[in-house]
Parts: structure tokens; sequence; C-alpha cells
């Protein structure tokens, strides 16, 4: 009787140590998910990884944080809470209420991948678990779950963070100033090419859709607010300043200087550029 007791009470002990919030109440069946959030990263890849958020704001919206490796961060609101739904198919197929609080591996591990689950309920019920280079058995299809999952709202144009204009200049040690602006209209984006060396000064009109493109060169280019000051004090070097105005209100600017020019921002623009300057430089017929 002993053995059978002490028995129940290992499996007891080891139960509560792989079950950190089980379903057990009847109760919680009516409950709802208010907060969802799912992050993978790795400590020295600054690119790598997915963060999810998905909470409840006061006044009843639902704000959808999606974060795959800055900069290409969206974030937008929405009106109904069906995502929330969605999210608990996925935590239930694969029990993540019974994940363990923590994963650790066997053996120390340096410069590897950590991971964070975090979920809260109406009820006050709490979904907290996490590792470093260990996971449960299921990690890798639950993972693969919830980024498939968000697939869907990295398309979702509504409430999208955006860029309404984006502007670069150039000045070099010659005096050459070079001016590329685009910025969105109602139906048409206004693209403006300045460039005193090649003789162009030209303003056109061409499809909003340029936005997105010059959105993702931005994000590519990881063009944020930032100031390089590479050899200010030399003459033969050349200035260039870009801005990028969003949708938001917010605008980040960036300030560079070189005399290896152009750096790698400035050819990700001249690159960008490239098809409409080769049209300001041909001959009408």
């Amino acid at each position: 009787m002993k053995i059978l007791l002490l028995a129940m009470g290992l499996l007891s002990v080891s139960a509560s140590c792989v079950s950190q919030n089980p379903k057990d109440d009847k109760d919680l069946k009516n409950e709802r998910l208010v907060y969802f959030s799912f992050d993978h990263h790795n400590s020295m890849a600054i690119f790598y990884g997915e963060k999810y958020e998905v909470n409840t704001t006061k006044d009843g919206r639902v704000h959808v944080l999606i974060d795959e490796g800055y900069p290409g961060e969206k974030e937008f609101y929405l009106n109904d809470s069906t995502i929330f739904d969605e999210l608990q198919v996925i935590v239930d197929a694969y029990e993540m209420d019974k994940y363990k609080k923590n994963y650790q591996p066997e053996m120390p591990v340096t410069d590897g991948d950590s991971w964070d689950l975090y979920c809260k309920y109406d009820s006050n019920r709490r979904i907290s678990s996490g590792g470093y280079m260990a996971w449960p058995s299921n990690y890798r299809e639950a993972r693969h779950a919830i980024t498939e999952y968000f697939k869907k709202w990295r398309a979702y144009e509504q409430g999208v963070l955006a860029v309404d204009c984006f502007r670069f200049t150039c000045k070099d040690c010659e005096g050459n100033n070079i001016e590329y602006a685009l910025e969105r209209g109602k139906k048409e984006a206004t693209l403006t090419l300045r460039n005193a060396e090649k003789g162009i000064d030209k303003t056109l009109k061409v499809s909003n859709d340029c936005m997105r493109e010059v959105q993702q060169m931005c994000n590519t280019a990881m063009m944020k607010s930032e100031l390089y000051n590479y050899h200010t004090d030399n003459p033969d070097a050349t200035r260039c300043t870009y801005s990028i105005s969003y949708n938001t209100g917010d605008t980040v600017s960036g300030y560079t200087c070189y005399t290896q020019y152009p750096g790698p921002k400035e050819r990700a623009v001249f690159n960008f550029f490239s098809r409409w300057l080769e049209q300001a430089q041909t001959p009408a017929e």
C-alpha cells in the first residue's frame, strides 16, 4: 500500500510539472482569450525570428502587432475580436495549456534560440511558457501553425502602417544636387526627380502602388532614425539625407556623410528610382 501511495504521489508531482495551466474547471469553457503573444528569436541574429502580439484595448478594439524582423513591423487595430477565437483553436489543438513554464537544455548552450508564449483570459487564467534551446515535443508544429495563421494578417491593408511620403536628397563635394521623392495622393502618387549632373528636373504621376514598393525598399535597406557622421570634416565627403513620413504622422529621418560614396542605403535608393531615371533621360520621339 505504501508503495502504491508513493507511486501515485510521484505521478501527481510529474503531472504538475507538465500541466502548468490545465483547463480542469468546467466554468472555464465559457472564458475568452483577451491577450496572446508569441516570440521566437536568436540571441545573435538580430533580424531573425518573429513576434506576434494581440491584445484588447480599453476602448474594446483589438490591437495586432506583427514583427518578423526589424523593420518589417505591422501594427493595426480591428473592431472584431474573432481573431482571438481563431488563436484559441491553435492553443487547443497543440494543448499549449499543458506546456511547462520553462524549458532548458540538459547541457549548457550559448548563442541559441529563445521563445516565449503568453495567453491571458477574461477569467484571469494565464498560460505562460518559454524556453532556451528546449521546447515541448510539438513545438515545431505549433510554431509553424502560428506563423502560418498570421500570414493572412500580413496582407491586411486597412490600418496598416504605410508610407505617405519618401524624400531623398544628396549633395557631393562638387555641388551636384540630387532629390528623389515619392508622395501618396488620393488617386496617384507624385514622383519628383531632380539630378543636376544628369540635367533631370521632372515631376510625374505614378500609381499609388509604388508607395508599397518604396516602403519595402526602406524596410530592406533598414532605414530608420539614425545619424551617420563619417568624416564630416572631410571636404570631399558626400552628404545625404532621407525622410520617411507615415500615415500615423510619424517621420523617420536619417543623415549620412561618406567619403566612400554611395553607401548601402544610397545604393538602395538609386536602384529603386533607376527605372524612372532611365525614362527621364530618354529623348521624346
